[in-house]
């Protein structure tokens, strides 16, 4: 009697349709201002001011990307040491590793560690202000790059390399790790942040897997962030991951910039040692 229910109910629930279509209205988007500005000693002044895209929003690679992403006729300026320098609306590229900008300044940015810089954005249209904070950090240097060759004989063709850094363990201090082969505009292999809190000694180690071969260009680069950077490069990662899984939790963007424009984005100097290493036995 029991299987005879069974497979009732399993015929029930076969002529049964289970698919149902919804409606969801959803809240029309606000589209907000993306600040990117990352001050590069020796470099000049440079920053990408773009516009927010809605999660179901078109994002078309055609002629009018630039036009319905980029937020031209801002009025901006960078000031530091008590001197004010304003940014001028044009297009400007960095090759290796491809940059776009555009709003660039005639000033270098100086190297100088503690250098407070100031950032204010007045939007076109009456759309508000933007403003953020940032210093310069000092560099913290690559100490040596080691190259290891596989002690397998099965293996003994294949590389790694340990790269070492010195922490100053009298201060907190985040750094995010780069590794590219072959060229900076590859896909990293590796790309994390990390703060100097799982270390317990002031000498600090980066490794790679044994999967480099003779011959073989490695990009070894080592960024000394701010606190603000890590934040926000941490939330940006979880929220890429939060929007490909839909029983994950949205997460905010922690941004460095704030002001009646309601921007997100970040404000922070780009201070980095690197090292270019040919795989050589």
């Amino acid at each position: 009697m029991k299987n005879i229910c069974f497979f009732a109910a399993l015929t029930f629930l076969g002529a049964c349709n289970l698919t149902n279509d919804v409606n969801i209205e959803l809240p029309e988007y606000e589209r907000q201002p993306v600040v990117e500005c990352y001050l590069e000693p020796g470099k000049p002044f440079r920053l990408l001011l773009s516009q927010s895209y809605a999660f179901f929003d078109p994002f078309g690679l055609d002629s009018t990307f630039l036009e319905k992403t980029l937020l031209d006729d801002a009025v901006i300026t960078i000031s530091y040491n008590g001197q004010t320098y304003p940014l001028e609306n044009k297009l400007s590229f960095e090759v290796n590793p491809l940059k776009l900008f555009n709003y660039t300044g005639t000033e270098i940015v100086p190297a100088t560690p503690g250098i407070e810089y100031i950032l204010n954005i007045e939007l076109p249209n009456n759309r508000g202000n933007i403003s953020g904070r940032t210093i310069m950090l000092p560099k913290v240097s690559i100490d040596s790059v080691v190259v290891n060759f596989s002690t397998d004989p099965k293996f003994d063709t294949l590389a790694r390399t340990l790269m070492y850094i010195t922490d100053d363990q009298s201060q907190d201090n985040y750094y995010r790790r780069l590794l590219n082969y072959g060229s900076l505009d590859s896909v990293p292999d590796q790309d994390f942040l990390v703060s100097d809190r799982f270390s317990q000694t002031a000498l600090i180690a980066f490794g790679t897997g044994y999967d480099l071969v003779e011959g073989d260009t490695v990009f070894n680069t080592i960024f000394h962030i701010t606190k603000e950077y890590y934040d926000y490069a941490e939330s940006f990662q979880l929220a890429i991951q939060g929007s490909v899984n839909p029983f994950a939790q949205p997460s905010p963007i922690k941004s460095n910039v704030s002001g009646s424009g309601n921007p997100l984005g970040i404000f922070t100097c780009l201070v980095y040692d690197r090292d270019i290493r040919i795989i050589k036995k």
